[in-house]
């Protein structure tokens, strides 16, 4: 399914409702499907190493196949290597006969010679790093030109351990305080979250909607770094705040509750069904000074120019800093995203456009690529001689079970 151009997310979706998976099956099957798209480099170059077949001539159902069998047997403990095994030569055979003794000896090889696993991957340089951590060798290579060896290290193993749930306490209804007195009572562990005194992060898996409050409205999902990139905006009760790009609503909730749910707050975002989220996300939170409506943020503003007080850009990226989250950014192309700096460039200046002298602008993405983060602004400066940045741009590294990776940089407009 991950083939597909789909996200990796409504694939895995639709696979659940089709096939009516019970709670039990349907939590094996999301960490196989999820397990195999962030492992899949590292399988790959190992089913290289234990099949006498090129993996690009392998048929891509048995590839598959071949995909989950050795997923299981190198990251799943609690699955035993031979029901693993049996079980992928059984699915094997209801394609071909063929296939399944085919699946069956490598994946046999790979349970003999899985010690000699880590001596396959022990390379020098990037290659090695790529193939252990299982990113594309390009975003490594990207990572360790911009940041350095080391940090390059940090950030794929931090993006490699179990993405962190946080929540943004909705300060309109009570404080994180509060909101920690009832996951006790409910006996839910978490921790506050780095960052962001607004935050509080799970320390149990569980759905969001099973929280205490939830219907009510006094949560949201919002990680910890997105958190601090709204409140860098210094959104005031009664001011005027334009959130561009605001879907699915994370950031404008916490703009509207920064502004005491007083002013005028515009969330703006080009696909209308995104907008209707943004809706109804505000609905449940009891947000009243937020409007959602549709439109392309790199275009002019019109009525808004010269309006807001503040205006949070954060703007489409590549993602890089998410992909705990969303391990199938890990199978784009080194090329894919190439004109996301254009764009990214035009939506920042739109924005600037609306912004009021004297007023603050944020621009903000989840990824860890200086070209799509300091090079945007620094140009943008270097155009708008209007405009001063307020202290250092923020890179914020991801943390494994914390935080995701994130740039924040925050502009003011001092003159016409």
């Amino acid at each position: 399914m991950f083939r597909s151009e789909r996200y990796a997310n409504l694939s895995l979706d639709a696979a659940v409702k089709k096939y009516e998976l019970s709670p039990r099956d349907k939590t094996l099957f999301t960490r196989l499907f999820f397990g195999v798209i962030e492992r899949k480099i590292t399988i790959d170059y190992l089913l290289s190493r234990f099949s006498d077949v090129p993996v690009n001539r392998i048929d891509p159902a048995v590839l598959v196949l071949l995909e989950l069998g050795l997923y299981q047997i190198l990251y799943l403990d609690r699955v035993p290597d031979r029901a693993a095994v049996d079980e992928c030569v059984t699915l094997a055979k209801q394609h071909k006969e063929q296939s399944a003794r085919f699946v069956n000896a490598v994946l046999r090889r790979a349970v003999r010679e899985k010690e000699n696993v880590p001596a396959l991957l022990d390379l020098p340089g990037n290659k090695g790093l790529s193939l252990r951590e299982s990113y594309p060798r390009y975003l490594v290579s990207l990572w360790t030109e911009q940041y350095g060896k080391e940090r390059a290290e940090e950030i794929c193993r931090a993006q490699n351990a179990p993405a962190a749930i946080t929540l943004r306490v909705n300060t309109l209804k009570g404080s994180a305080a509060d909101y920690g007195e009832r996951l006790r009572e409910a006996g839910i562990p978490f921790h506050p979250a780095v960052l962001c005194d607004t935050g509080i992060t799970l320390d149990a898996s569980l759905s969001p909607t099973e929280l205490p409050g939830w219907d009510e409205g006094a949560v949201f999902v919002q990680d910890a770094s997105a958190q601090a990139a709204a409140r860098c905006l210094e959104a005031k009760p009664g001011e005027t705040v334009l959130d561009l790009c605001a879907a699915p609503g994370g950031k404008s909730f916490s703009l509207a509750m920064d502004m005491e749910n007083t002013g005028t707050l515009l969330a703006l975002d080009l696909h209308p069904h995104r907008v209707k989220l943004i809706e109804e996300g505000a609905g449940r939170l009891g947000i009243t000074c937020l409007k959602a409506a549709v439109g392309n943020a790199a275009l002019p503003l019109g009525a808004w120019e010269g309006k807001a007080d503040k205006v949070l850009c954060d703007v489409p990226c590549s993602g890089y800093g998410v992909i705990a989250k969303k391990p199938d950014i890990r199978l784009k192309k080194k090329e894919d995203g190439a004109e996301l700096p254009a764009l990214q460039g035009a939506i920042l200046a739109a924005g600037s456009r609306a912004l009021k002298t004297g007023g603050r602008l944020v621009y903000a993405t989840c990824t860890l690529n200086m070209r799509e983060n300091e090079d945007v602004t620094n140009a943008f400066l270097e155009t708008h001689p209007a405009f001063v940045r307020k202290g250092e741009p923020t890179t914020i590294f991801p943390a494994a079970g914390e935080n995701d990776g994130f740039f924040i940089d925050v502009l003011e407009k001092t003159h016409e």
